[in-house]
Protein backbone atom coordinates (compact mmCIF):
# COMPACT_ATOMS: atom_id res chain seq x y z
CA UNK A 1 0.00 0.00 0.00
CA UNK A 2 1.31 3.45 -0.93
CA UNK A 3 1.80 6.29 1.56
CA UNK A 4 -0.97 8.27 -0.14
CA UNK A 5 -3.98 8.21 2.22
CA UNK A 6 -7.29 6.57 1.45
CA UNK A 7 -9.96 9.15 0.65
CA UNK A 8 -13.71 9.22 1.31
CA UNK A 9 -15.57 12.03 -0.43
CA UNK A 10 -18.90 13.32 0.83
CA UNK A 11 -20.26 16.14 -1.28
CA UNK A 12 -22.72 17.32 -3.87
CA UNK A 13 -23.27 16.89 -7.58
CA UNK A 14 -19.94 18.48 -8.56
CA UNK A 15 -18.32 15.48 -6.87
CA UNK A 16 -20.33 13.14 -9.10
CA UNK A 17 -19.66 14.70 -12.51
CA UNK A 18 -18.11 12.49 -15.16
CA UNK A 19 -14.55 13.77 -15.66
CA UNK A 20 -15.07 16.09 -12.71
CA UNK A 21 -12.58 16.66 -9.94
CA UNK A 22 -13.35 13.37 -8.12
CA UNK A 23 -12.96 11.34 -11.32
CA UNK A 24 -9.62 13.08 -11.79
CA UNK A 25 -8.72 12.32 -8.17
CA UNK A 26 -9.26 8.62 -8.82
CA UNK A 27 -7.02 8.79 -11.88
CA UNK A 28 -4.27 10.51 -9.89
CA UNK A 29 -4.39 8.29 -6.80
CA UNK A 30 -1.88 5.40 -7.04
CA UNK A 31 -4.56 3.03 -5.73
CA UNK A 32 -7.88 4.35 -7.03
CA UNK A 33 -9.82 1.61 -5.26
CA UNK A 34 -8.98 3.49 -2.04
CA UNK A 35 -10.94 6.53 -3.24
CA UNK A 36 -14.55 6.02 -2.11
CA UNK A 37 -17.15 8.50 -3.30
CA UNK A 38 -20.21 8.71 -1.02
CA UNK A 39 -21.49 11.95 -2.56
CA UNK A 40 -25.17 12.68 -3.13
CA UNK A 41 -26.27 15.72 -5.10
CA UNK A 42 -28.82 18.33 -3.98
CA UNK A 43 -28.21 17.58 -0.29
CA UNK A 44 -26.29 18.82 2.75
CA UNK A 45 -23.94 17.50 5.42
CA UNK A 46 -26.82 15.59 7.02
CA UNK A 47 -26.82 13.35 3.94
CA UNK A 48 -23.07 12.97 4.24
CA UNK A 49 -23.53 11.79 7.82
CA UNK A 50 -26.11 9.25 6.67
CA UNK A 51 -23.78 7.95 4.00
CA UNK A 52 -20.82 7.78 6.36
CA UNK A 53 -22.68 6.06 9.21
CA UNK A 54 -24.45 3.57 6.96
CA UNK A 55 -21.42 2.62 4.87
CA UNK A 56 -19.97 -0.82 5.59
CA UNK A 57 -16.95 -0.80 3.27
CA UNK A 58 -14.87 2.25 4.14
CA UNK A 59 -11.14 1.93 3.49
CA UNK A 60 -8.92 1.84 6.59
CA UNK A 61 -7.84 5.16 8.12
CA UNK A 62 -9.35 7.42 5.47
CA UNK A 63 -9.18 11.16 5.08
CA UNK A 64 -12.72 12.53 4.84
CA UNK A 65 -13.09 15.06 2.03
CA UNK A 66 -16.08 17.32 2.78
CA UNK A 67 -17.54 19.15 -0.23
CA UNK A 68 -21.00 20.37 0.76
CA UNK A 69 -20.28 24.11 1.13
CA UNK A 70 -21.75 25.03 -2.27
CA UNK A 71 -24.93 23.07 -1.57
CA UNK A 72 -25.31 24.52 1.89
CA UNK A 73 -24.87 28.06 0.60
CA UNK A 74 -27.79 27.32 -1.73
CA UNK A 75 -29.88 25.77 1.04
CA UNK A 76 -29.28 28.81 3.23
CA UNK A 77 -30.39 31.04 0.34
CA UNK A 78 -33.64 29.02 0.28
CA UNK A 79 -34.48 29.65 3.94
CA UNK A 80 -32.68 26.74 5.59
CA UNK A 81 -31.19 28.20 8.79
CA UNK A 82 -27.41 28.41 8.77
CA UNK A 83 -27.34 27.27 12.40
CA UNK A 84 -28.96 23.95 11.46
CA UNK A 85 -26.51 23.32 8.62
CA UNK A 86 -23.47 24.11 10.76
CA UNK A 87 -24.74 22.08 13.71
CA UNK A 88 -24.83 19.03 11.46
CA UNK A 89 -21.33 19.90 10.25
CA UNK A 90 -20.16 20.05 13.87
CA UNK A 91 -21.55 16.55 14.29
CA UNK A 92 -19.64 15.36 11.23
CA UNK A 93 -16.44 16.74 12.72
CA UNK A 94 -17.27 15.07 16.04
CA UNK A 95 -17.81 11.69 14.37
CA UNK A 96 -14.52 12.02 12.53
CA UNK A 97 -12.69 13.06 15.69
CA UNK A 98 -14.02 10.04 17.59
CA UNK A 99 -12.98 7.71 14.78
CA UNK A 100 -9.61 9.38 14.27
CA UNK A 101 -10.40 10.49 10.72
CA UNK A 102 -8.64 13.60 9.38
CA UNK A 103 -10.90 16.00 7.48
CA UNK A 104 -10.08 18.15 4.46
CA UNK A 105 -12.81 20.65 3.49
CA UNK A 106 -12.98 21.43 -0.23
CA UNK A 107 -14.88 24.66 -0.81
CA UNK A 108 -16.60 24.97 -4.18
CA UNK A 109 -18.64 27.99 -5.23
CA UNK A 110 -21.58 28.84 -7.43
CA UNK A 111 -20.62 30.85 -10.47
CA UNK A 112 -22.45 33.88 -9.04
CA UNK A 113 -20.42 33.55 -5.84
CA UNK A 114 -17.13 33.19 -7.70
CA UNK A 115 -17.81 36.48 -9.48
CA UNK A 116 -19.00 38.18 -6.27
CA UNK A 117 -22.51 38.70 -7.66
CA UNK A 118 -23.86 36.74 -4.69
CA UNK A 119 -22.68 36.85 -1.10
CA UNK A 120 -24.03 34.25 1.31
CA UNK A 121 -23.77 34.88 5.08
CA UNK A 122 -23.29 31.12 5.37
CA UNK A 123 -19.75 31.47 4.01
CA UNK A 124 -18.50 33.74 6.78
CA UNK A 125 -19.98 31.54 9.49
CA UNK A 126 -18.53 28.45 7.84
CA UNK A 127 -15.08 30.05 7.82
CA UNK A 128 -15.38 30.72 11.55
CA UNK A 129 -16.38 27.12 12.22
CA UNK A 130 -13.48 25.70 10.21
CA UNK A 131 -11.09 27.96 12.11
CA UNK A 132 -12.63 26.81 15.39
CA UNK A 133 -11.89 23.19 14.43
CA UNK A 134 -8.42 24.06 13.08
CA UNK A 135 -9.26 22.87 9.57
CA UNK A 136 -7.62 24.56 6.58
CA UNK A 137 -9.73 24.13 3.45
CA UNK A 138 -8.90 23.86 -0.21
CA UNK A 139 -10.63 26.95 -1.60
CA UNK A 140 -11.58 26.52 -5.28
CA UNK A 141 -12.35 30.21 -5.80
CA UNK A 142 -8.96 31.28 -4.47
CA UNK A 143 -7.25 28.56 -6.53
CA UNK A 144 -9.04 29.74 -9.69
CA UNK A 145 -8.00 33.35 -9.13
CA UNK A 146 -4.38 32.43 -8.39
CA UNK A 147 -3.75 29.75 -11.01
CA UNK A 148 -6.55 29.82 -13.58
CA UNK A 149 -7.47 33.48 -13.94
CA UNK A 150 -7.15 33.03 -17.71
CA UNK A 151 -10.39 31.02 -17.58
CA UNK A 152 -13.40 33.31 -17.72
CA UNK A 153 -16.32 32.43 -15.42
CA UNK A 154 -18.29 31.30 -18.47
CA UNK A 155 -15.46 28.91 -19.33
CA UNK A 156 -14.87 27.73 -15.76
CA UNK A 157 -18.53 26.85 -15.20
CA UNK A 158 -21.04 24.72 -17.07
CA UNK A 159 -23.92 26.48 -15.28
CA UNK A 160 -24.34 28.38 -12.04
CA UNK A 161 -23.84 25.46 -9.61
CA UNK A 162 -21.62 23.21 -11.76
CA UNK A 163 -18.03 23.52 -12.89
CA UNK A 164 -17.20 22.64 -16.49
CA UNK A 165 -15.32 19.38 -16.90
CA UNK A 166 -13.61 20.14 -20.23
CA UNK A 167 -10.90 22.43 -18.83
CA UNK A 168 -7.73 21.64 -16.89
CA UNK A 169 -9.22 23.07 -13.70
CA UNK A 170 -10.82 19.85 -12.33
CA UNK A 171 -7.57 17.91 -12.70
CA UNK A 172 -5.51 20.68 -11.16
CA UNK A 173 -7.96 20.93 -8.27
CA UNK A 174 -7.73 17.16 -7.78
CA UNK A 175 -3.92 17.39 -7.68
CA UNK A 176 -4.15 20.08 -5.02
CA UNK A 177 -6.62 18.04 -2.95
CA UNK A 178 -4.41 14.95 -3.18
CA UNK A 179 -1.37 16.92 -2.06
CA UNK A 180 -3.23 18.57 0.81
CA UNK A 181 -4.86 15.32 1.97
CA UNK A 182 -1.53 14.01 3.22
CA UNK A 183 -1.43 16.86 5.74
CA UNK A 184 -5.11 16.82 6.75
CA UNK A 185 -5.75 16.88 10.50
CA UNK A 186 -8.32 15.36 12.82
CA UNK A 187 -10.91 18.00 13.82
CA UNK A 188 -10.44 19.44 17.30
CA UNK A 189 -12.99 21.79 18.82
CA UNK A 190 -11.08 24.68 20.38
CA UNK A 191 -14.27 25.98 22.05
CA UNK A 192 -15.94 22.81 23.35
CA UNK A 193 -18.01 24.43 26.13
CA UNK A 194 -21.36 22.64 26.17
CA UNK A 195 -20.28 20.47 23.29
CA UNK A 196 -21.41 17.10 22.00
CA UNK A 197 -19.85 14.94 24.71
CA UNK A 198 -22.23 12.39 26.17
CA UNK A 199 -24.26 12.25 22.96
CA UNK A 200 -24.09 10.34 19.72
CA UNK A 201 -25.84 10.09 16.36
CA UNK A 202 -27.80 7.05 15.22
CA UNK A 203 -29.44 6.06 11.95
CA UNK A 204 -32.78 4.49 12.86
CA UNK A 205 -35.41 2.79 10.71
CA UNK A 206 -38.77 1.06 11.18
CA UNK A 207 -38.69 -2.70 11.71
CA UNK A 208 -41.87 -3.46 9.74
CA UNK A 209 -41.97 -6.57 7.58
CA UNK A 210 -43.41 -4.84 4.50
CA UNK A 211 -40.19 -3.06 3.55
CA UNK A 212 -39.30 -3.13 -0.13
CA UNK A 213 -35.73 -3.60 -1.30
CA UNK A 214 -34.27 -0.72 -3.29
CA UNK A 215 -30.99 -0.66 -5.17
CA UNK A 216 -29.26 1.61 -7.66
CA UNK A 217 -25.66 2.41 -8.53
CA UNK A 218 -25.27 4.48 -5.36
CA UNK A 219 -26.88 2.49 -2.57
CA UNK A 220 -28.96 -0.49 -1.54
CA UNK A 221 -31.49 -0.14 1.26
CA UNK A 222 -34.99 -0.99 2.46
CA UNK A 223 -37.85 1.39 1.67
CA UNK A 224 -40.81 1.72 4.04
CA UNK A 225 -43.59 3.08 1.79
CA UNK A 226 -45.58 6.07 3.00
CA UNK A 227 -48.88 4.25 2.62
CA UNK A 228 -49.48 3.86 6.37
CA UNK A 229 -48.09 5.05 9.69
CA UNK A 230 -44.68 3.80 10.83
CA UNK A 231 -43.35 3.55 14.37
CA UNK A 232 -39.78 3.69 15.64
CA UNK A 233 -38.78 3.13 19.25
CA UNK A 234 -36.15 5.65 20.29
CA UNK A 235 -34.98 8.01 22.99
CA UNK A 236 -33.42 11.22 21.85
CA UNK A 237 -33.90 14.12 19.46
CA UNK A 238 -34.99 13.93 15.84
CA UNK A 239 -32.73 15.80 13.41
CA UNK A 240 -33.45 14.56 9.88
CA UNK A 241 -35.32 12.04 7.76
CA UNK A 242 -33.93 10.23 4.72
CA UNK A 243 -36.24 9.25 1.88
CA UNK A 244 -36.44 7.67 -1.49
CA UNK A 245 -38.67 10.34 -3.02
CA UNK A 246 -40.84 10.43 -6.12
CA UNK A 247 -43.21 13.03 -7.62
CA UNK A 248 -46.13 11.12 -6.09
CA UNK A 249 -45.58 10.96 -2.32
CA UNK A 250 -47.72 12.05 0.62
CA UNK A 251 -46.88 14.74 3.11
CA UNK A 252 -45.57 13.31 6.39
CA UNK A 253 -45.91 14.24 10.06
CA UNK A 254 -43.53 13.20 12.84
CA UNK A 255 -45.13 12.83 16.26
CA UNK A 256 -44.10 11.82 19.77
CA UNK A 257 -45.63 12.29 23.20
CA UNK A 258 -43.62 15.53 23.40
CA UNK A 259 -44.93 17.17 20.23
CA UNK A 260 -45.03 17.02 16.45
CA UNK A 261 -43.20 18.34 13.41
CA UNK A 262 -44.65 18.80 9.96
CA UNK A 263 -46.34 18.11 7.69
CA UNK A 264 -43.39 18.02 5.28
CA UNK A 265 -43.70 17.30 1.58
CA UNK A 266 -41.94 14.10 0.54
CA UNK A 267 -42.37 14.85 -3.17
CA UNK A 268 -39.81 15.84 -5.75
CA UNK A 269 -40.82 17.93 -8.72
CA UNK A 270 -42.28 16.07 -11.68
CA UNK A 271 -39.99 17.96 -14.04
CA UNK A 272 -36.82 17.49 -11.98
CA UNK A 273 -34.03 15.96 -14.00
CA UNK A 274 -32.77 12.54 -13.01
CA UNK A 275 -34.47 9.26 -12.12
CA UNK A 276 -38.07 9.05 -10.94
CA UNK A 277 -36.90 7.83 -7.51
CA UNK A 278 -34.24 9.91 -5.77
CA UNK A 279 -32.45 9.88 -2.42
CA UNK A 280 -33.48 13.00 -0.49
CA UNK A 281 -33.49 14.32 3.05
CA UNK A 282 -35.72 16.48 5.22
CA UNK A 283 -34.14 18.64 7.92
CA UNK A 284 -36.66 18.48 10.73
CA UNK A 285 -35.78 21.36 13.03
CA UNK A 286 -34.87 25.02 13.15
CA UNK A 287 -34.08 27.56 15.89
CA UNK A 288 -37.79 28.32 16.39
CA UNK A 289 -38.73 24.61 16.45
CA UNK A 290 -35.89 22.68 18.11
CA UNK A 291 -35.41 18.97 17.48
CA UNK A 292 -38.43 16.90 18.46
CA UNK A 293 -37.86 15.07 21.74
CA UNK A 294 -38.79 11.39 21.66
CA UNK A 295 -38.93 9.22 24.76
CA UNK A 296 -40.39 5.96 23.56
CA UNK A 297 -42.36 5.90 20.32
CA UNK A 298 -41.94 8.10 17.26
CA UNK A 299 -44.80 7.87 14.77
CA UNK A 300 -44.38 8.83 11.12
CA UNK A 301 -47.80 9.45 9.58
CA UNK A 302 -48.55 10.09 5.90
CA UNK A 303 -51.05 12.84 5.18
CA UNK A 304 -52.59 12.37 1.74
CA UNK A 305 -54.56 15.61 2.10
CA UNK A 306 -52.96 17.73 4.82
CA UNK A 307 -55.26 20.33 6.37
CA UNK A 308 -52.64 22.98 5.67
CA UNK A 309 -50.03 23.19 2.98
CA UNK A 310 -46.97 21.13 3.86
CA UNK A 311 -43.50 22.53 4.45
CA UNK A 312 -41.63 22.34 1.14
CA UNK A 313 -37.88 22.35 1.63
CA UNK A 314 -35.25 23.19 -0.97
CA UNK A 315 -35.10 20.59 -3.81
CA UNK A 316 -38.55 19.25 -2.82
CA UNK A 317 -41.98 20.11 -4.30
CA UNK A 318 -45.69 19.84 -3.62
CA UNK A 319 -48.11 19.19 -6.46
CA UNK A 320 -51.00 18.21 -4.25
CA UNK A 321 -52.11 14.83 -2.89
CA UNK A 322 -50.74 11.67 -4.54
CA UNK A 323 -52.70 10.56 -7.58
CA UNK A 324 -52.66 6.82 -6.89
CA UNK A 325 -50.25 5.80 -9.64
CA UNK A 326 -47.61 4.71 -7.13
CA UNK A 327 -49.95 2.27 -5.39
CA UNK A 328 -50.80 0.74 -8.75
CA UNK A 329 -47.11 0.45 -9.61
CA UNK A 330 -44.90 -0.09 -6.51
CA UNK A 331 -41.76 0.45 -8.60
CA UNK A 332 -42.76 4.13 -8.74
CA UNK A 333 -43.26 4.38 -4.98
CA UNK A 334 -40.73 5.76 -2.54
CA UNK A 335 -40.75 5.94 1.23
CA UNK A 336 -38.72 6.41 4.39
CA UNK A 337 -35.33 4.71 4.61
CA UNK A 338 -34.02 6.12 7.88
CA UNK A 339 -33.91 8.86 10.49
CA UNK A 340 -31.02 10.78 11.99
CA UNK A 341 -31.37 10.95 15.77
CA UNK A 342 -29.20 12.46 18.48
CA UNK A 343 -29.15 10.13 21.47
CA UNK A 344 -27.52 9.93 24.87
CA UNK A 345 -24.62 7.56 25.53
Amino acid sequence: MSDVPSLVIIGGSNSLLRNGWVDQLKKLHPEPERVVNLSIGAATTAMGIYRLLSSTDLPPNPVIIWEYALNEANYSAHHQPVGVLLYHLRWLFEICARRGYPVLPVLLYNKAEATDEELHPYREKLASLLKRYQLKPVDARRFWRLRFAHLTPDRLYKDNPHYATDTQFPRALAKLVLARAAGAVIPRDTKPGNGLAGRDLRILAPSDSDARAFSNRILSCDIFPLTRSREIQMQGQLLACFLISSPNEAAIVFRSARGRRGPFSAQIGASESGPALQLKHLLLWNPQNPPLEVDGCLTITPRQKPLRGPIVQHTMAWRGPPKGEAEADPSRQGGVIGLLAEVGI
